[in-house]
């Protein structure tokens, strides 16, 4: 895919007027016990899947900036990261995350010096958890985003 087609992409995965909902809509609106709520206690949470995108959005952008990879320790601890507390202040603090690695990713793409070969992989990797998104969003009774 073409560089150009993929920031396309990628800039409507957050809040265009595509025929999927898009990231900006599928947080809008919850609550950090929404957010938090998992279906059983061996299933991620939607807070744990907007923590898995953004953290391995930056693991993208730091390995295409140079800086080692994480352990395997830190890499498992913040691998679906478990929310600190369940407050508006801490599932703010997730979104923002989310929102600010959204746009640090479309800046590199954006940017020619930036190879694509890792970043091209997280809009079908993002697509697959969104839709989990929307899935648990579901199984808690919230309306389809339209």
């Amino acid at each position: 895919m073409d560089r150009e087609t993929l920031l396309k992409l990628w800039t409507d995965s957050w809040e265009g007027d595509i025929w999927i909902a898009p990231w900006a809509k599928a947080l809008a609106g919850l609550t950090p016990q929404q957010a938090a709520f998992k279906p059983t206690p061996q299933r991620h949470s939607i807070w744990q899947n907007v923590n898995h995108v953004a953290f391995w959005r930056e693991y993208s952008l730091d390995l295409a900036a140079g800086k080692p990879k994480p352990s395997d320790a830190e890499r498992d601890r913040r691998n679906f990261e478990e929310p600190p507390a369940a407050t508006a202040a801490a599932w703010d603090a997730a979104r923002k995350r989310l929102a600010d690695t959204h746009k640090r990713v479309r800046d590199a793409i954006a940017n020619p010096a930036v190879p694509l070969d890792r970043l091209r992989y997280h809009l079908a990797h993002d697509a697959y958890h969104l839709g989990q998104i929307m899935y648990l969003r579901a199984l808690q009774g919230l309306p389809p985003i339209e």
